[in-house]
């Protein structure tokens, strides 16, 4: 088994690209995927110019629900069904070593096992597909639950964030993303839990979905300002030539929420 890599790359155009070429720069061995929602066919077109070498991309109509788990439903069902195993990788998330024996390790152990789900340990969050997740299309049983979170509700910030936005009493669904198919799969044994830390070491930014809501609490919490404030280094940081690429209307909103957070009392 050789698990291929998957990334979702929703709006962010800078987020993808790094995302993309620091999985191609640490796990050289490995085919990697990358699939384009909530983005302008404009918006499209300038990120493939900058895609790594090597790296495909599965054409995801504008048309099909962009929520994360039906574009994963749609990679497993339709687009990759054959695949042994596929890493599915956060597009804000960030290796700082190589990969290559850590994906060997696991593709050993999975091979070895009937496991068709491996999910990071959730503890109190209620996200079993952050940062990353393995998943085996071949051995899904036909019979097994959708994958995308329930109920279902489709949002039309999720196709386009730069045209709309989510509403301000955005929630969790009462099972969040593969979660349905994850006790599914438990009770088959077919399902994996892996502890955190055996994650290489990595960077992940989450949250950038804060920078397409109606509008935020009136006073920030903690978590809010520390993801501004990464959103702004990262950006500070991106190379010119992908800064250009970059949606203005998330630039824009990002300044925005700069702004507002500068003015919170420390």
């Amino acid at each position: 088994m050789k698990s291929a890599l998957v990334v979702i790359s929703w709006w962010s155009n800078c987020l993808g690209l790094q995302c993309l070429h620091d999985l191609a720069r640490r796990a050289k061995d490995r085919q990697i995927y990358v699939l384009q929602v909530g983005k302008s066919a404009a918006q499209k077109a300038r990120f493939r110019r900058h895609l790594p070498a090597g790296v495909r991309e599965l054409d995801y109509p504008a048309g099909r629900p962009a929520e994360h788990g039906k574009v994963v439903e749609a990679v497993v069902r339709q687009y990759l069904p054959a695949q042994a195993g596929l890493w599915f990788f956060d597009h804000d998330l960030f290796f700082r070593e190589p990969l290559a024996p850590w994906l060997a390790a696991l593709d050993r152990r999975f091979e070895a096992s009937n496991c068709c789900l491996g999910h990071m340990a959730t503890g109190n969050n209620l996200s079993i597909t952050c940062p990353a997740f393995w998943f085996s299309p071949a051995r899904l049983p036909v019979e097994a639950p959708g994958l995308a979170a329930t109920p279902y509700e489709p949002m039309a910030a999720s196709r386009r964030p730069d045209l709309h936005r989510f509403g301000a009493d955005l929630r969790l669904p009462e099972k969040d993303t593969l979660v349905l198919a994850r006790e599914f799969l438990a009770a088959r044994g077919m399902s994996y839990q892996l502890p955190p830390e055996s994650l290489p070491r990595h960077e992940h930014l989450g949250g950038l979905y804060l920078l397409a809501i109606e509008s935020l609490p009136a006073a920030l919490d903690d978590w809010v300002v520390a993801c501004v404030t990464r959103f702004a280094a990262f950006y500070a940081a991106c190379p010119p030539a992908w800064l250009e690429i970059e949606d203005p209307a998330l630039l824009q909103r990002l300044a925005e929420l700069r702004q507002v957070v500068a003015h919170e009392p420390a």
